[in-house]
């Protein structure tokens, strides 16, 4: 039953589709793809002196996303994907062979989103992030790629994952400080 009103709002989604709206999500998603942006992140917040903590805080929280979400939910949950369940063949990207559940995409859109939105003073940048996890985690539905529980685990993931990566790097600091 969830499965089939799931699959009625992918179906909606792809009457949005048009050639330029196609390009820009295939681009949107494959910004995602191998984590390459997340990791250059972490190099260019590691490498800015006032931004060196947070980039800490990041690799903690790419860690935590690869276990939890990459290792364990992906492969306990063994969720199918979308265009398997439907036979969907107009795909724009080529078939994933991890599982669906859940969208590692946007959980590491939104985790990142969420230590920037929280510790960081560029509004420019917090916003750019906040947009990004947006749209990356609406690519994966255009693209029919994950169902929308899918996307709304990983944007629940990625929050959680993202609030208690700076929770332990402050832990770990305030450790540090008691121990001097």
């Amino acid at each position: 039953m969830m499965v089939n009103f799931e699959l009625r709002i992918l179906n909606a989604i792809q009457t949005m589709r048009t050639t330029p709206m196609d390009k820009f999500m295939v681009t949107i998603s494959s910004v995602g793809n191998l984590s390459i942006i997340w990791i250059a992140f972490i190099f260019i917040f590691l490498a800015a002196k006032e931004l060196k903590d947070q980039g800490k805080i990041m690799i903690i929280a790419f860690a935590l996303n690869i276990l939890l979400v990459n290792i364990l939910v992906k492969n306990l949950v063994a969720r199918p994907r979308p265009y398997e369940v439907a036979n969907f063949t107009n795909l724009l990207v080529h078939k994933l062979s991890d599982n669906s559940f859940p969208s590692g995409h946007t959980s590491y859109a939104f985790t990142f989103a969420t230590i920037i939105t929280r510790l960081n003073k560029n509004k420019a940048l917090v916003v750019f992030t906040d947009i990004l996890a947006i749209l990356i985690a609406f690519s994966r539905l255009y693209l029919y790629v994950h169902f929308p529980t899918d996307v709304l685990a990983g944007v629940v993931f990625g929050i959680l994952i993202g609030i208690l990566s700076i929770k332990i790097y402050n832990s770990y600091q305030n450790r540090k400080i008691k121990a001097k």
